[in-house]
């Protein structure tokens, strides 16, 4: 077992478990994130499509000496506000409680990953929550715009919204999830990161002797071949027209992603942004525009958005691509000041809510390697240079850039036509 002794301090068991402590000494409530290996794209390809999904819902449906009714009760009992959230790599258990009930709250999550109760007779009621979720998934034309360009964007398996696949959904048995959880729910891959009112070495007692017969090494997925990329227009009868343009950006690790970020925050960040000013305020082209960055373990992503009329599609895309090629200059130093002070002042106020600082402790050792301390994360924005930014618009974010960009459109099909690519 390692650990470090800072006041953000870090532990790794002898099985492989990371666990990452914050405390707060004006908290009276503890908030844990525990990523688990087990997200969407750790689903079996080509039959377990929505299985990720599948055993979120299952999760808290009993565990250890509890059944589904008792274990809820015995949550309720210690106060404890609780989810489990399946995202791309991980299942995530989020809970919050108060600090003194932390140790009896972390005992029952203990229960939760190692011991869930799957009851077969909840099956039915898990399938049928996952089934109406996907069958929703086309009520919202810009989400699902979003959801389309995913898929052509990326590469097996991070393509996929983690909804599922209905024959998959409707394929899937008592026997295969529970399978897969004992298969991807191991120590080594898991991360369990806990802010506020916490004593390190009692969680680490704790779990060392609840999680020392617990070993293994969860799935790390990888790419899996290039991305189909591309154009794809949906054909809807909409009053609207949606469009998604996906472009690449830095992972997590890379050193250029806060100057990327920041980069982006002037292209597309709210209402004194370059996309905003021109197509939405200026021209009056869109109802809505912007462009936002996601910064990833294995992927990183630039996603501009905009909604608009039919007749404005086309003059909207045009602008947009005006105002990419005008970004080629780079930013002022006005609006990287600006960008920074906004970037700065959010993470602040992130770091003062519970389940925000955990969870952002826990996505900070997976995808970085370390948690970062309150100091690190305020230097770094402080840190923020309008020559670095610029640097980094003209080596990442040029011709060649635009250039590999995928693009999605949804609206009405003889509007959308022009543009070419595949109809679905």
């Amino acid at each position: 077992m390692t650990q470090t002794t800072s006041p953000l301090r870090s532990t790794r068991l002898d099985n492989g478990l990371q666990v990452v402590t914050e405390r707060n000494p004006s908290q009276r409530s503890a908030s844990v994130t525990w990523l688990v290996p087990g997200g969407s794209a750790c689903d079996p390809l080509g039959r377990g499509d929505g299985w990720g999904t599948m055993l979120s819902e299952f999760l808290l449906r009993g565990a250890g000496e509890f059944d589904s009714r008792g274990f809820s009760d015995a949550l309720d009992r210690l106060g404890m506000r609780r989810s489990v959230i399946a995202d791309t790599y991980h299942q995530h258990v989020n809970a919050t409680m108060a600090g003194g009930e932390l140790l009896a709250g972390l005992d029952r999550l203990v229960d939760l990953v190692r011991r869930p109760r799957f009851p077969e007779a909840a099956l039915d009621a898990v399938r049928s929550l996952c089934l109406q979720e996907l069958s929703g998934v086309e009520d919202d034309p810009a989400s699902y715009a979003g959801i389309r360009l995913d898929e052509i964007r990326f590469p097996a398996p991070f393509n996929r919204h983690g909804l599922g696949i209905k024959d998959h959904l409707e394929a899937a048995t008592h026997a295969d999830l529970r399978t897969h959880w004992d298969e991807v729910a191991r120590p080594e891959g898991s991360i369990l990161a806990i802010a506020g009112d916490v004593d390190h070495d009692r969680v680490i007692e704790l779990l060392e002797a609840r999680c020392a017969d617990w070993q293994g090494t969860g799935p790390t997925p990888e790419p899996a071949g290039a991305a189909a990329g591309g154009e794809l227009l949906i054909e809807r009868e909409t009053s609207q027209v949606h469009v998604g343009i996906g472009l690449t950006g830095p992972i997590a690790s890379d050193p250029d992603q806060l100057a990327f970020r920041t980069a982006i925050g002037v292209l597309g960040g709210g209402s004194s942004s370059r996309l905003f000013l021109d197509v939405r305020e200026r021209r009056g082209l869109a109802y809505s525009v912007s462009a936002r960055y996601s910064e990833g373990f294995a992927l990183g992503a630039c996603t501009i958005s905009a909604g608009t009329t039919p007749e404005r599609v086309a003059e909207t895309l045009e602008r947009i691509d005006a105002v990419l090629q005008e970004f080629d200059a780079g930013p002022t130093d006005e609006e990287v000041t600006r960008i920074a002070v906004g970037l700065r002042a959010g993470g602040l106020m992130q770091q003062e809510h519970g389940p925000a600082r955990a969870r952002q402790l826990a996505l900070d050792v997976f995808r970085r390697g370390h948690a970062r301390s309150t100091a690190d994360l305020l230097t770094e924005f402080d840190g923020i240079g309008a020559d670095d930014v610029r640097r980094v618009v003209s080596t990442r974010m040029g011709p060649s850039w635009r250039a590999q960009a995928s693009r999605c459109l949804l609206g009405p099909a003889d509007v959308i036509a022009e543009a070419g690519g595949t109809a679905s």
